[in-house]
């Protein structure tokens, strides 16, 4: 049973979010969008809290779960209803970071291995840097290329655009960067790559990634 219009539903999709009611596993209060794996992935862990259940009844919350659930398997995700709920922002991106790390306290360094993994990173850092060009650096919006790929990162409408096909394969298993977005980062003031990929690790469920 769709879930019936709700004192707390939103009026229409957030600005950045899909226009079709049909990307929502709530379509009739424009929640729990399920247009990327990352979406998809938070709307399982939101869905989950028993705070946000209790706003529907039985037969609305199957049609929620039913929805979440076509759009994880769309997507190659595996499908979690239990300890994802409360997975740590941080334990998800690579199972090898302690769940209790202190984002703030990580380095450029460290977020790159929970983006990348060991051997990507080491992949991205032999990228020579003749064929990464920062083309545009604000704080509103990074630009540029990585070979022949583009590299768009728009901070303000928290959106990045990249072509390689790594780049895509890594989104359909929950991984947000590549190597070349990597070796990209790496190239921009370092201030900037760490306070995006902190933003990034704990708010990558709001960022598009196309």
């Amino acid at each position: 049973m769709k879930p019936a219009r709700k004192p707390d539903g939103r009026p229409g999709p957030l600005a950045g979010y899909p226009k079709d009611p049909d990307k929502y596993a709530d379509p009739a209060n424009w929640k729990y969008p399920v247009h990327t794996p990352f979406h998809a992935r938070a709307a399982r862990r939101y869905f989950n809290d028993p705070r946000n259940r209790a706003k529907y009844t039985e037969a609305e919350q199957a049609y929620i779960d039913k929805k979440i659930n076509e759009a994880l398997r769309k997507f190659g995700v595996p499908i979690a209803l239990g300890p994802s709920a409360t997975e740590p922002e941080a334990a998800t991106i690579q199972a090898d970071i302690p769940i209790n790390k202190d984002i703030d306290a990580m380095t450029l360094e460290e977020l790159l291995v929970a983006f990348l993994g060991e051997n990507r990173l080491a992949s991205e850092r032999a990228i020579p840097q003749d064929q990464v060009h920062v083309d545009k650096e604000s704080k509103s919006l990074i630009a540029g290329t990585v070979k022949e790929y583009s590299v768009v990162i728009d901070i303000a409408r928290e959106r990045i655009e990249h072509d390689c096909v790594d780049f895509r394969r890594n989104r359909a298993k929950g991984k947000l960067l590549c190597k070349h977005l990597g070796a990209f980062l790496l190239r921009i003031d370092p201030k900037m790559a760490t306070s995006l990929l902190r933003r990034l690790l704990r708010e990558r469920d709001r960022w598009t990634f196309e």
